[in-house]
């Protein structure tokens, strides 16, 4: 059997809550045409490796456990609203992630690489870690959204990241719902 998957970090309820209500405020201003994710799903991205054998998931996470021994607990720093490609023409509405350490990059350079000796291809984008809010589907009211997105205030909070998720993604009708499969202590 074939399960959709990705690694992740989670981020802290707390700021997990302050950043859905950045959501609920940019979701007023912009109608409908947007499909906004749920609070619950929230999270930063390290790799998609999309349909993995079922067989693959113990090596995936023996491979990472045993990469990541020893990392170390860091901070991440969420802060600004952003959209790729870019604030003109929004596909993906964003939260952005900073890192004074380095130390989320490295994180994902060494998932990346361990994924890539796995057999999983390389991304050739460069990584821009982010927390996606929604996905814009009809540009209906986009200029209120734009407007929106420059004016909000989401002040700078730091969470701490303590582990690597690896989880699956079940597509439904109503949209996918994420659990996790496998968690690596960092």
């Amino acid at each position: 059997m074939k399960i959709r998957t990705f690694i992740a970090i989670d981020i802290p309820e707390k700021i997990k809550d302050e950043i859905f209500e950045i959501e609920k405020e940019l979701s007023k201003a912009a109608g409908e045409g947007i499909k906004w994710e749920e609070k619950e799903k929230f999270h930063i991205t390290l790799k998609f490796l999309g349909d993995v054998n079922e067989e693959a998931i113990n090596s995936i996470y023996q491979t990472l456990n045993e990469s990541l021994s020893g990392f170390g607990k860091f901070s991440v720093i969420y802060k600004g609203i952003g959209a790729f490609p870019d604030f003109k023409n929004p596909r993906v509405i964003w939260i952005g992630c900073e890192d004074p350490t380095g130390k989320l990059f490295e994180l994902q350079k060494i998932v990346e690489e361990k994924m890539s000796e796995l057999g999983f291809e390389k991304e050739d984008k460069e990584y821009h870690p982010h927390i996606t809010l929604g996905r814009v589907k009809k540009a209906k009211n986009i200029s209120s959204l734009i407007k929106k997105m420059e004016n909000i205030n989401f002040e700078a909070k730091t969470g701490e990241v303590a582990e690597v998720l690896i989880m699956k993604s079940d597509l439904k009708p109503s949209g996918s719902v994420y659990s996790v499969l496998r968690k690596i202590k960092l």
